[in-house]
Order: structure tokens, then C-alpha cells, then sequence
């Protein structure tokens, strides 16, 4: 059954910023209910329960993050380039939408597989990755390897800065991401030619 438009875009804005407060197991569909100004009733008319809910949302925010960095990266050839321009359109969307990001970062663990594996993150960077691999600029490491280092470099700054662990704009911290992961992966740098100079990386120890 149909859900109607307008509902629909105050039940999802409800769950991700429910969500993003409390944590998936932390809120009730009566807690989304109320963030969305509709009956519990109604919730459940269009879904069993909260998880099913919660990861319709979140399908839904997911692929069209994916959509929005395959579109800043498409017209760029090499493939160094297009890593940092998605880099750089993943930087910004967080700065720009951090209630969404902190929803996606939260929820990942639960509702990531339920996302169909060809349009995820993993496929979309293992895929750029792998055409670096053919053309000889990455280091010899297997790509899960370089997939998972690629992830940690990436995200870990973002949720330290969801957390407030690390100061200013993401986009401020974009140049010093891109040398890392250039510097991580690839057997010939371009990071020199970037103005990071007087970037820094602060690893926090605390919890």
C-alpha cells in the first residue's frame, strides 16, 4: 500500500533524527511516532515494527549518498582524482548533513547488508581501487586490505568529529584525508603537489 508523500517525509526525517539521538536500540516506534506527529497506529499499518522501518530509511538515505559521491566523481578520469573527489563529496555531505550522517554511521551495522551489495560502498570504492590495481599505481596489498584501510582513514575523522574529538570543518581536514589515503595506498604519491603543509592528524587516546 501506498504511503502518502507528505507523511512519508516526516516519518523518515523522524526516524533519522530519532535515531541519530538515542541509537537504533535506544527509541520505540513510539518515540518515532511522536518525533513524527502520527499514531503509532499508522506506523505499523505500512510497517511490522521499527527495524523494518528504520532500515526502509535508511536504504533510502544510503543509496542516495551513494548516488550523490558516483555523480561528483564521474567525470573525472584518473582514478587518484576520483578518489578524492568523492572523498571530498563525502566530507562535505557530512559537514552539511550531520543528523543523516550520524543516522547512517549508527545504523550501519544493523541495515548495511540489507543493502543490495553491487550499489554499497564497499562495491563503488573496491571497484575505483581495482582499476588503480590495473593500472599499477596501487601498492601491492590485496584490495580487501586497501578497501578497509581506505574506510578507516575516511570515516574515523568523521565520527571523531560527530563526537566533537576533532575541531573545525571536515572540509578543512579534506587535503591531510587525501595525503593519507595517497600515501596509504598508492605506490606513487601525488600528495606533495597538495597544500597540506601545515595540516596535522591528531590520533586521540581517550575513549
Amino acid at each position: 500500500m501506498a504511503r502518502p508523500i507528505i507523511k512519508r517525509d516526516h516519518i523518515e526525517t523522524a526516524v533519522v533524527r530519532v535515531v541519530a539521538e538515542k541509537g537504533l536500540r535506544g527509541c520505540t516506534i513510539q518515540d518515532i511516532a511522536q518525533a513524527a506527529q502520527v499514531s503509532p497506529g499508522l506506523l505499523y499499518r505500512y510497517w511490522p515494527d521499527r527495524d523494518a522501518l528504520a532500515a526502509d530509511v535508511y536504504r533510502k538515505q544510503y543509496t542516495s549518498l551513494i548516488a550523490r559521491l558516483g555523480r561528483e566523481s564521474a567525470a573525472d578520469g584518473d582514478v587518484r582524482v576520483q578518489l578524492r573527489s568523492i572523498i571530498r563529496g563525502f566530507l562535505r555531505f557530512a559537514e552539511e548533513n550531520p543528523i543523516v550522517t550520524r543516522f547512517l554511521l549508527l545504523s550501519q551495522h544493523e541495515f548495511a547488508r540489507t543493502v543490495p551489495e553491487e550499489v554499497g560502498v564497499r562495491a563503488f570504492i573496491t571497484a575505483l581501487l581495482k582499476d588503480a590495481q590495473a593500472a599499477g599505481v596501487l601498492k601491492p596489498i590485496s584490495l580487501p586490505l586497501a578497501l578497509q584501510l581506505f574506510l578507516g582513514i575516511v570515516l574515523q575523522p568523521v565520527i571523531g568529529h560527530l563526537y566533537g574529538d576533532l575541531a573545525g570543518p571536515l572540509s578543512s581536514h579534506a587535503d591531510a584525508i587525501i595525503a593519507a589515503v595517497e600515501q596509504t595506498l598508492f605506490a606513487t604519491s601525488t600528495a606533495s603537489a597538495m597544500p597540506v603543509a601545515a595540516a596535522t592528524v591528531t590520533v586521540s587516546t581517550e575513549g
